[in-house]
C-alpha cells in the first residue's frame, strides 16, 4: 500500500507522492522534507536490485517466498527495472493483492522485514527508499507516480449478510413449504451456499473451506446459514432433501446443485470452479 492512499495500512496519510513530471530538486526535496534518507527517516537496508530475489519459480510462476512480517519491500520487472516501493504490516498478504492485478510486473523482490513497526517507522523507510531511488534516477517507480492506481488495494467492502428465508419467527413464518423457498432462492441467485454459520464465522472446517474456495474465485456468491432456525426453520433436513445430498456445506451454481465439499475442492484444484464462476 501506499501513503496518501488507503492501502496495506488501512489508514491515509497527508502527504502525497510527486507527480510523473516533477524532477530534480524538486522531488529531492519532497523526499527529504518526507524524512527520506537525508531527512530524519530511519536507516535501512540500502534499495538495490542484487539485494532482491526471485518472485518466480522454475516454471516461472509466481512462487510468493516474502514474511508475513511488517516491512517495506521493492519489486522489479523481468527486465530488472523497479516498478513500485510499498509498505505493509504484512507484506506476504500485500504481494498476493499486488498478484491479482500486476503479476506480469512482479519478477523480484527487495524485502526489508521490521518486526514490531508501527505507521510511522514504515512511512520512514518507505520515504527513505523513494529518495534512494529520486537520488539514483531522478524519478519515482512508475507504480508509485500519481494517477497509476495498479499497485493500489481497493477499499474492503463489508461481508455481504447471509440470505434470511423468512422475518424471523421461526417455523410460525412458514407460509410455504422450505422446500419452496430453497427452490426460489437458488434460481433467483447465481451462487448460493448454504452452510454451517455465517459467512464470516463458519461453524464447521467443511463450510469454512467452501468459503475460502469461493473467495479464492472473487466472485460474488449469497450465504445461507442452515443452523439459523429462527429466520431458516428446518432448512438443515429441507436442504438435504431438496439437493438429495446427505450432507452440507451445498453449493448452487445457476439453479443446479454442483456440490458439497468434497466436490468444490476438486473443482477448485481442476481450476474448473473459477472457470464456471468467470
Amino acid at each position: 500500500g501506499v501513503p496518501g492512499h488507503k492501502g496495506a495500512l488501512g489508514v491515509a496519510s497527508s502527504f502525497r507522492l510527486p507527480c510523473a513530471g516533477e524532477r530534480g530538486e524538486g522531488l529531492r526535496a519532497f523526499a527529504a522534507s518526507e524524512g527520506g534518507a537525508n531527512g530524519s527517516g530511519p536507516e535501512i537496508a540500502k534499495l538495490d536490485f542484487s539485494a532482491s530475489k526471485p518472485l518466480r519459480d522454475a516454471a516461472n510462476a509466481l512462487d510468493n517466498w516474502t514474511p508475513s512480517a511488517p516491512g517495506v519491500y521493492a519489486v522489479f520487472d523481468e527486465k530488472e527495472e523497479l516498478q513500485y516501493i510499498g509498505l505493509s504490516r504484512k507484506i506476504s498478504a500485500s504481494i498476493d493483492r499486488h498478484a491479482q492485478k500486476v503479476a506480469d510486473l512482479m519478477h523480484h523482490v527487495q524485502v526489508v522485514e521490521m518486526p514490531g513497526a508501527g505507521k510511522e517507522a514504515l512511512q520512514g523507510a518507505w520515504k527513505a527508499w523513494i529518495e534512494a531511488q529520486v537520488e539514483a534516477t531522478g524519478n519515482i517507480p512508475e507504480g508509485n507516480r500519481r494517477g497509476n492506481d495498479q499497485w493500489l488495494f481497493k477499499q474492503r467492502a463489508p461481508p455481504k449478510q447471509e440470505i434470511q428465508l423468512t422475518p424471523g419467527k421461526g417455523a410460525d413464518d412458514l407460509l410455504v413449504p422450505m422446500e419452496e423457498l430453497i427452490d426460489s432462492l437458488v434460481k433467483s441467485k447465481r451462487v448460493v451456499a448454504f452452510i454451517k454459520g455465517t459467512r464470516t464465522q463458519p461453524e464447521c472446517g467443511f463450510s469454512f473451506n467452501v468459503l475460502n474456495l469461493l473467495n479464492g474465485t472473487q466472485a460474488d456468491y449469497e450465504t445461507v446459514n442452515v443452523l439459523d432456525e429462527r429466520h431458516n426453520p428446518g432448512l438443515r433436513e429441507a436442504i438435504k432433501i431438496y439437493s438429495d445430498w446427505p450432507t452440507i456445506p451445498q453449493v448452487y451454481i445457476e439453479g443446479e446443485f454442483v456440490g458439497g465439499a468434497d466436490i468444490i475442492q476438486e473443482m477448485s484444484e481442476s481450476g474448473e470452479l473459477k472457470k464456471m464462476l468467470s
